[in-house]
């Protein structure tokens, strides 16, 4: 970081003792509990975070309550944040079902029984066909049994009954099943019907249907798969026909009954909102929950956690309301009341496949070819659900709402632009009724993304000295590296004073205003060598964010700590690791701005061995920080035409590598380092 007596390649700064260090760290802590008695201090225009005054006013105010027990609620949004919940309500034109969950609406509509399909038993072989009898094209499995003994015949040996008088039996292996599963069917005849013109058939009386069919044996299996609703089967010995006997079979079973319980889910249309506006799911039972002992619930499909439930009827709905962008899965299951209601010995809890609803959001996003002149960019805006059966189309704007490029009914959109140089414009994408011309007006606004400034390649400098004492920026080091090398997009400046370089002014910020130039703060008051441990870490970030307060700095700017390579001005800087880089990360990040780090990411480096551990063990380190490197560092011209390609050193682990100080000014004139950046680093705009 430039000093201004420094050599080439040298960087330092005089070591601050041990004693100045705490005594800031006090100062700063004394004054940030003062700043609860401060009102008026300091200029709030353009300013989107809350005071010094009012965040110490909420510190202290908080550490009051909970020294009492006592509940405290903050009134800030920003320190208290908002906390979005959705809300369940009873869909338009219903009522709410009695004994049941809130949001609830219940109805009674029988629905006709669904006829299931027939097949031979798992495991079990399709019972021969005999040629001198017609196939039915049933299937069923057969086999020889012998009948049960005849009481009081001596010895209880099992005979058959006499031929002239057979009879069939039907038996089912459950009673009660979950819609999609199957009972096996077994007709017993007391005789075989091989060599006779006989057959067993097992027919579904509920529709009337021929379910199985077998020529040969004394006994016909079959493994019925079942929809919903109630089914009865009856089995007969008789002459082979798909017609169900009317009297005439040879032998009658008696009756099985078979109930298939489910439950079926739907969403209403439209099944895709705005945030804020309902969507209805509506759960259908097999039948009335309320007289079988269940009921039906409606759960969500990630968690598990039931939303509402219907204690009778055979339907169940609710409407769900979210006030953000998202989608929601819900599942229905038909849930016991109580064990002691179940039809059967089985649990059952059918469960319906998953449906979802979504409200709408979208991002926009950018890729840049543009260079420190300028070029092209790509806008692609992305909505979380597919349009094009609906409604709804995306649009990309600028600022001002006019539409760039052509709206699209589908999923995503593109449209490219030409920036130029230091081209500082914001563009959004949003989800609106879909228009026979591009308008930049449109009726329904659904969702709308931040507004997002092209990700592209900025030229800026870093210095030591203050750049201009003149608030147009028209004088001083500011119109010398404009005039000299060219117009910085951005500068790097120290937030607070030190025995080497002063501080960054308020006429300095007015200077940045006025030029549209953004500001990287960089914090360095302390002594290069403690930057080991997380309470030193810590320590400096509070220290910082003081500063940051002090010059009315918008919480989201990106605050860089300077880490020194090792040398005779900071030796102790060979002990950089991730407890000073976690420190710094947390009060930065607690105080609402934007951690930064400006270091060696030259692999194997003391700075980057100490990033890559703490980003490993900390990964959100690595996905809300940036990396300011100052390596390679180049001996080149210094103007913005000679800039070099983008390529500073990567450490090879996670990070937002994103300004690269690519060479240092070792005493030129102006007296600045030279830097690139992405826009994507949170720069202060004042």
């Amino acid at each position: 970081m430039l000093q201004p007596t420094k050599l080439a390649f040298v960087r330092g700064r005089v070591p601050r003792s041990a004693g100045s260090i705490f005594l800031a760290l006090v100062s700063v802590s004394t004054q940030m509990i003062a700043l609860a008695a401060v009102t008026g201090a300091m200029s709030t225009a353009s300013i989107n975070q809350p005071s010094a005054a009012a965040m110490a006013g909420s510190l202290v105010k908080g550490i009051a309550c909970r020294a009492a027990g006592a509940a405290c609620d903050s009134a800030d949004p920003v320190l208290a944040g908002d906390k979005l919940t959705e809300k369940i309500m009873v869909p338009k034109g219903s009522s709410q079902c009695p004994n049941s969950g809130a949001g609830a609406a219940c109805s009674r509509i029988v629905a006709a029984a669904q006829p299931g399909t027939a097949a031979v038993p798992s495991g079990l072989s399709a019972c021969p066909t005999d040629g001198a009898k017609p196939d039915m094209g049933a299937p069923g499995a057969c086999s020889d049994k012998m009948v049960a003994p005849i009481a009081g015949l001596a010895g209880g040996a099992p005979v058959r009954l006499v031929p002239d008088s057979p009879t069939v039996t039907l038996t089912a292996d459950h009673g009660i099943l979950a819609a999609g599963s199957t009972v096996v069917l077994e007709a017993q005849s007391s005789v075989s019907v091989s060599g006779t013109p006989w057959a067993i058939e097992i027919f579904d009386t509920t529709s009337h249907v021929l379910a199985g069919s077998c020529s040969e044996s004394s006994a016909c299996s079959i493994a019925y798969t079942g929809k919903t609703g109630d089914r009865a089967f009856v089995a007969y010995v008789m002459n082979p026909t798909t017609q169900m006997p009317a009297g005439n079979a040879v032998a009658t079973s008696n009756r099985v009954d078979t109930r298939w319980l489910g439950v079926s889910l739907s969403v209403g249309d439209p099944s895709i909102v705005a945030p804020g506006k309902p969507i209805t799911f509506a759960a259908s039972a097999s039948e009335d929950v309320g007289k079988i002992g269940y009921r039906i619930e409606l759960r969500d499909a990630s968690s598990g956690d039931r939303v509402t439930f219907c204690s009778q009827g055979t339907t169940c709905s609710t409407s769900l309301v979210e006030p953000a962008a998202g989608t929601r899965s819900v599942v229905a299951q038909l849930v016991p009341q109580s064990p002691a209601t179940h039809a059967t010995s089985l649990s059952l809890n059918p469960t319906s496949g998953t449906v979802s609803g979504t409200w709408l959001g979208i991002e926009l996003n950018s890729s840049s070819t543009a260079g420190l002149s300028g070029g092209t960019v790509s806008l692609n805006a992305t909505a979380n659900a597919d349009l094009s059966h609906t409604p709804w189309s995306i649009y990309i704007q600028n600022e001002s709402g006019q539409v760039v490029g052509k709206p699209c009914n589908a999923g995503s959109c593109s449209a490219t632009i030409t920036v130029g140089a230091n081209d500082k414009s914001r563009y959004r994408a949003v989800i609106a009724r879909s228009a026979p011309d591009s308008a930049a007006s449109h009726l329904d606004l659904q969702a709308s993304s931040p507004l997002v400034r092209p990700t592209r390649l900025l030229w800026g400098v870093d210095s030591c000295k203050s750049y201009t004492d003149d608030p147009s920026g028209n004088s001083g080091l500011l119109a010398q590296v404009t005039s000299m090398l060219g117009t910085p997009g951005f500068w790097g400046r120290y937030l607070p004073p030190t025995g080497n370089c002063p501080g960054l002014s308020s006429t300095e910020i007015s200077a940045a205003h006025a030029r549209h130039m953004g500001i990287l703060p960089i914090y360095n008051d302390y002594d290069c060598s403690a930057v080991s441990t997380n309470p030193t870490g810590s320590a400096y970030g509070l220290a910082a964010v003081h500063w940051a307060w002090n010059d009315v700095i918008p919480q989201g700017t990106g605050i860089a700590i300077d880490i020194e390579p090792p040398g005779d001005a900071c030796p102790g800087a060979a002990n950089v690791d991730k407890g000073f880089i976690e420190g710094w990360y947390d009060q930065l990040k607690a105080a609402g701005f934007v951690p930064a780090y400006y270091g060696n990411t030259s692999a194997g480096s003391e700075f980057a061995n100490a990033w890559c551990a703490a980003v490993a063990e900390r990964p959100d380190i690595a996905d809300n920080s940036f990396v300011w490197s100052f390596e390679p560092s180049l001996i080149i011209g210094h103007g913005a035409g000679s800039a070099p390609g983008w390529m500073p050193n990567n450490p090879g682990c996670a990070g937002h590598y994103v300004v690269w100080q690519y060479s240092l000014s070792s005493g030129s004139a102006p007296d600045v380092d030279v830097d690139e950046a992405t826009s994507e680093f949170p720069f202060w705009w004042p």
